[in-house]
C-alpha cells in the first residue's frame, strides 16, 4: 500500500518534472499579458469622508413629549417600531435620491466627463460610482470613485456638501409644515379657551361666585353669628311672651326680630324644597349660593376651571412649539459635522495591478497543470495504443 502512494507520487512529480518548460513558460507568459492588461486599464481612484449626523431634536409633538420636549428621546430601534426616522438613514435616503445625485452630475459636468448619452445616465453612472456606510455611532462615510485623485476628492466633498444642503432643506420644510399646523391648532385652541372662559364667567353670574372656597368660609362665620342671634333672640322673645301681651311693642320688636334672623338664616342655609326668591340673592349674593348647593356647585366649578387649565396649559405648550418651527424655519445652519474631509488618495483603488498579477499567475499555473495532465495522459494512451497495434501486426504476420 505504502508503495502504491509512493510510486503514484513519483508519478505526479514525473508529469510536473516533465511539462516543467510548459508550466514555467506558460506561468511567465501569463503573467507578462497580466501586467500588461493591468497597465491598459484605466485608473481609478476613490476618496472618503466621514460625516456625524445632529442629533434628533424635538420636531415631532408626540416625539417631544415622549422624550420631555427637548428631542425624541427614544431608542433607535423603537423609533423605527413607531415610525420614527433615525437622523443617519434619513440621510441614507437623501444620498440615495436621483435630486442630489442630479445636482452633483450638473456641478462636475458628469455628462460630458462620464461620456453619457443623457443625465439620466450620467446619474445612473454617478450612483455606481458612490459607496456609502454606516457605522455603529451613526457616523456616515461617503466614498466616491473618479479618474483623479482630484476629482475623486472633490466629487466626495461635493456629496458631503449637497447631503448638508438637502437636509437642512427638509428640516426647514419640516419646520414650515409643522409651524402652519401649530398656527391652526393655536386658533382652535384659543376659541376653546374663550368659550370654556365664558362658560366659566356665566357660571359664576349665575350663582354669584367669585371665590367659593373663600365665600364657603365666610357664609359659615355668618350663619354661626346668625344662629347665636337667633339663639338669643328666641330666648328673649320667650320671656316676653310670658311677661308681655301679645300687642306690646317690645314683644312686637323681638318678634320680627326673630322672623327676620330666621328669613337671614334659610337665605344662606337655604331649603331644599324651596327655591331662593329675589330678596334671598339680593341680601346672600356676596357670600355666594346657599349651602345645600354647594356640593355640587364646587363640583360644576372644579370641572369647569380644571378644563379651563388644561386649555391654558395647551396654548402654552403649543406656543412654545410654535416658536420652536419659527426658529427651526428660520435657521440655516450647517446640520452635519465633517468628522475627515476627503483628501486626493495616494494610492489607487483600481487597478491593484499587485493583486490582479499574483492572481493571474497562479491561476495560470493551476491551469497549465491540469493541462500537463492532461496531455500526459493523452500520450499515455497514444503510447499504449500504438504498443498494441503492434502487437496486432506481429501476430497476423505469423
Amino acid at each position: 500500500m505504502a508503495d502504491t502512494k509512493e510510486r503514484n507520487l513519483l508519478d505526479y512529480i514525473y508529469v510536473l518534472v516533465k511539462w516543467r518548460r510548459l508550466l514555467i513558460i506558460g506561468t511567465l507568459v501569463a503573467t507578462v499579458v497580466v501586467i500588461g492588461v493591468s497597465f491598459l486599464l484605466p485608473e481609478r481612484w476613490t476618496a472618503r469622508t466621514s460625516l456625524l449626523p445632529p442629533d434628533e431634536e424635538g420636531g415631532g409633538m408626540g416625539l417631544s413629549l415622549l422624550g420631555g420636549g427637548g428631542g425624541s428621546g427614544i431608542p433607535s430601534g423603537l423609533a423605527g417600531l413607531i415610525g420614527a426616522s433615525i437622523p443617519s438613514e434619513r440621510l441614507l435616503t437623501l444620498l440615495d435620491s436621483r435630486r442630489l445625485l442630479g445636482l452633483a452630475v450638473d456641478r462636475h459636468e458628469l455628462v460630458a466627463a462620464y461620456d453619457a448619452l443623457h443625465r439620466d445616465q450620467a446619474i445612473d453612472i454617478l450612483a455606481l460610482n458612490i459607496q456609502r456606510e454606516l457605522g455603529d455611532d451613526g457616523s456616515l462615510a461617503i466614498e466616491a470613485t473618479a479618474d483623479s485623485p482630484t476629482i475623486a476628492a472633490d466629487l466626495t466633498n461635493t456629496m458631503a456638501s449637497l447631503l448638508d444642503s438637502l437636509n437642512r432643506e427638509y428640516r426647514q420644510r419640516q419646520a414650515h409644515s409643522m409651524r402652519g399646523f401649530l398656527e391652526q391648532r393655536l386658533q382652535i385652541t384659543r376659541a376653546d379657551l374663550a368659550q370654556d372662559a365664558g362658560r366659566l364667567r356665566t357660571f359664576q353670574k349665575e350663582h354669584g361666585i367669585v371665590d367659593i372656597e373663600a365665600q364657603t368660609a365666610a357664609a359659615v362665620d355668618v350663619i354661626k353669628g346668625i344662629v347665636l342671634e337667633l339663639s338669643l333672640a328666641q330666648v328673649e322673645l320667650g320671656v316676653a311672651s310670658q311677661q308681655l301681651a301679645p300687642e306690646h311693642p317690645d314683644r312686637r320688636v323681638l318678634e320680627m326680630q326673630t322672623d327676620e334672623l330666621q328669613k337671614r338664616l334659610h337665605d344662606l342655609v337655604g331649603d331644599l324644597s324651596v327655591e331662593i326668591g329675589d330678596n334671598a340673592i339680593e341680601s346672600g349674593s356676596a357670600l355666594g349660593p346657599p349651602l345645600h348647593q354647594l356640593p355640587d356647585l364646587m363640583h360644576e366649578y372644579a370641572e369647569l376651571t380644571l378644563q379651563l387649565e388644561v386649555r391654558e396649559q395647551i396654548l402654552a405648550y403649543l406656543g412654545a412649539k410654535l416658536e420652536e418651527s419659527k426658529y427651526g424655519e428660520a435657521r440655516n445652519t450647517p446640520t452635519l459635522q465633517v468628522l475627515d474631509r476627503a483628501t486626493p488618495p495616494h494610492t489607487r483603488s483600481f487597478p491593484r495591478r499587485a493583486v490582479l498579477t499574483v492572481a493571474g499567475a497562479g491561476s495560470a499555473l493551476v491551469l497549465l497543470t491540469l493541462l500537463a495532465f492532461v496531455l500526459e495522459a493523452w500520450q499515455r494512451n497514444s503510447a499504449s495504443q500504438s504498443e498494441r497495434l503492434e502487437a496486432i501486426r506481429g501476430v497476423w504476420r505469423r
